[in-house]
């Protein structure tokens, strides 16, 4: 059975929560989600595997380094967000670590899909504030929600 039929997350409203917010902003917003961290070569901790994600999705290729990733390791109950340099240098290490809490917050109660949304919307707060959509602006990275098997 493939794994996103167990995650109780709705794929669909995630995918149509991206594309609203990137409607008001010119960042790029993405989120990945796996069963567990992946132990090989090397345990790795959810931030590490979020830096590795980052880089193979290319978000750090964004014309205004803006990108977010919002990363989950279902099993492992843990999550990590990176935003790059761009959105970085204004909200900082706090700012994606009380989200993140949020998040494992709601996911206790079992509110896995609220959890990210409300999350979501607080760093779209963020983005909307620092870099607000342009009039030339063009979707640089894919909406999909990626649940990795």
């Amino acid at each position: 059975m493939p794994l996103f039929a167990k995650i109780p997350i709705d794929k669909k409203q995630l995918e149509a929560a991206i594309a609203r917010l990137e409607q008001q902003t010119s960042a790029e917003f993405r989120i990945f989600i796996e069963r567990k961290i992946p132990s090989k070569p090397t345990a790795l901790s959810a931030y590490e595997r979020a830096l590795v994600v980052f880089s193979q999705l290319e978000m750090h290729q964004t014309a205004a380094r803006n990108g977010v990733l919002i990363y989950i390791a279902y099993d492992d109950r843990q999550c990590a967000i990176i935003g790059d340099i761009g959105i970085h240098q204004y909200v900082g290490d706090d700012f994606w670590q009380t989200e993140c809490a949020r998040m494992i917050a709601h996911f206790k109660q079992k509110h896995y899909t609220e959890g990210i949304l409300v999350s979501m919307e607080q760093i779209g707060e963020q983005l909307i504030r620092y870099f607000p959509v342009q009039p030339d602006d063009q979707n640089e990275l894919d909406n999909e929600v990626i649940i990795h098997d």
